[in-house]
């Protein structure tokens, strides 16, 4: 469902972008994400900020960034977001 970028060498985090155009309800995500161990931060609207040993930002575009330098992580969160994004589907 991801594609997994990283925004430069600098920066301490990994951008998921899906593969194909999705638009996200994060008001239905955010119910439901806390089933999944992800502790909410905040709920703009627009942008539903959690924590899971690491910050996380999901948008409403699809768009998700992950604050941290491990890959390995990163492939692990991206597979937990996938099933969690889909869970509102059901």
């Amino acid at each position: 469902m991801f594609n997994i970028l990283k925004p430069c060498q600098n920066c301490k985090s990994f951008i998921l972008k899906p593969k194909k155009k999705i638009n996200l309800n994060l008001e239905t995500i955010s119910g439901n994400i806390e089933r999944f161990s992800f502790e909410i931060l905040a709920f703009t609207g627009s942008m539903l900020s959690v924590k899971k040993d690491c910050k996380i930002n999901i948008y409403n575009s699809g768009k998700v960034a992950i604050i941290t330098k491990d890959l390995n992580h990163v492939q692990n969160l991206a597979k937990e977001l996938e099933t969690v994004l889909n869970e509102k589907k059901l």
